[in-house]
Order: C-alpha cells, then sequence, then structure tokens
C-alpha cells in the first residue's frame, strides 16, 4: 500500500512537467521581399513639338538680306518659277543657299514632273516669284508672319509677299516624324512650302503605311487623326484631313519613295 502512494504521488508529480510543450529558443526573422517592380518608360513625345538639339538664335532683327548665287535654271517645264533665298539679319547659315539649290534642283522633287523651272535671281534686285526666307523662330512667330496660332514652330507660305519663311529651329533640328534625318526633313520643308508656291493645299495621309504626300503636314506628324484634332481650331483646316486613323511613312519628295 506504501509503496501504491508513492508511486502515486510521484506520477503526480512528473506528469504537468511533461505536458508542458517543448520550446525553442531564437528570434524569427522575416525573409526579404523581392523587388518586382521596373521603371516607368519615358513618356513618347509630342509629335508636333520640336525635337532637342543644336542651340538655335530666338529672334534675329526681323530683317533679311539676300545671298548671292544666281545660277542656272533647274528643270525644263514651261512654267517658270524665280526665286531668291535670304536669311533674316542676325542669323548666320552660309550654307542654306546651297543646300536649297540642291533640293530644287533634285528630280525627285517638283521638276520632275517636267512643268516647272525654277531659277534663282540671287542679289541682283530683281523682283522674284517667291523669296525663300531663314528666319529665326521668335520672327517666325509673329502674326504677320507664321503665327503660333498652333503652339509649335513651323515655317509657312505668304501669298501677300510671296515669301517662304523657313523656320531656322525646324531647320536645324527637325521634326519627330523624320526620327534624326535632317536632310530628309530639309528638303520636306523645302518642297513643301514651293508646293503652296505653286497653288496646292494641304492633304492627309491617303493609306496606312503608305510615303506620306509632300503637301501632308509632317512637320507636325504622320496621323491623318493627329493631324485633323490639331487643326480643329484652324478655320476650314480641319476639313481637309479626315481623322480616319490612317497614318504614314515620312516622304520628303514629290515622288514618292516605296
Amino acid at each position: 500500500m506504501l509503496v501504491f502512494a508513492v508511486a502515486l504521488a510521484l506520477a503526480l508529480l512528473l506528469t504537468p512537467e511533461a505536458a508542458q510543450p517543448r520550446r525553442i529558443s531564437g528570434v524569427a526573422s522575416a525573409r526579404p521581399a523581392v523587388q518586382t517592380t521596373t521603371a516607368p518608360k519615358p513618356a513618347a513625345p509630342e509629335p508636333a513639338a520640336l525635337p532637342d538639339g543644336v542651340p538655335v538664335t530666338e529672334a534675329g532683327e526681323g530683317t533679311w538680306h539676300v545671298l548671292p548665287g544666281a545660277g542656272r535654271d533647274f528643270g525644263t517645264g514651261e512654267k517658270l518659277l524665280t526665286y531668291t533665298v535670304e536669311v533674316e539679319d542676325g542669323v548666320d547659315l552660309p550654307s542654306f543657299g546651297h543646300d536649297v539649290d540642291a533640293i530644287l534642283a533634285d528630280p525627285r522633287g517638283w521638276i520632275g514632273l517636267g512643268a516647272v523651272t525654277f531659277r534663282r535671281l540671287g542679289d541682283t534686285g530683281a523682283e522674284p516669284a517667291v523669296r525663300i526666307s531663314l528666319t529665326s523662330p521668335g520672327t517666325a512667330r509673329r502674326p504677320d508672319l507664321c503665327g503660333f496660332g498652333i503652339p509649335f514652330d513651323s515655317s509657312c507660305r505668304l501669298s501677300r509677299d510671296h515669301r517662304i519663311v523657313v523656320n531656322l529651329a525646324r531647320w536645324l533640328r527637325g521634326a519627330h516624324s523624320y526620327d534624326g534625318d535632317l536632310a530628309g526633313y530639309r528638303a520636306y520643308a523645302i518642297n513643301h512650302e514651293m508646293g503652296h508656291a505653286l497653288g496646292l493645299g494641304h492633304v492627309g495621309c491617303p493609306a496606312p503605311g503608305a510615303p506620306a504626300p509632300v503637301m501632308m503636314q509632317q512637320t507636325f506628324g504622320l496621323s491623318n487623326t493627329y493631324l485633323a484634332n490639331l487643326n480643329r481650331d484652324q478655320p476650314g483646316a480641319a476639313t481637309k484631313v479626315r481623322p480616319d486613323g490612317a497614318v504614314c511613312r515620312p516622304n520628303p519628295w514629290v515622288a514618292a519613295q516605296h
């Protein structure tokens, strides 16, 4: 009996301790989270905006001087169109005259149609049919010149004084639509404005992926919808291009490049 009592007492003493859960020492630590975020892609530039590039003279004196360089005729067409090449006072770019001549003499341009001949008059004092005038952006924005109704730098043609205003900023930096092809953009700018001098107006992209017509506003973009929206506040301009979603490829020449 005594032995049973002692055994029972020992069992009561040992059972609570045995029932206790095992404890593991140490401090729990969280595993570091893996970073899965990526840097945001840079926003695409506004198609009509002036690209970054070389410094540009913001404003000249608002007057022009004729560059010397009367030369041979370009083309064999019956219609003779005389022109001078002028640079705004305060702007220094002596290569402008040579570049303009080379563009007008190219058979991919207007002379390739066989209807017109271009003749440069130089500084002889004779009155030209067209004045091709390199102009600072600040001067070009004047209301009596190209204006700034569409708030992006551009060139233009003024019928009242037979002047083509070639925007210096665009000549030096081009347009996003030409993606760095400065020579191509310059050819487009001269051919486009000379097309206005020949009596032609703006047109849209004829079909998705087609070469852009030279009379399309390629300085501002290659999308019909974008151009239609950009021009919607210009009297009569929005009706000339349908917002049909067609997007063309850049093309600086009168004869479309395939």
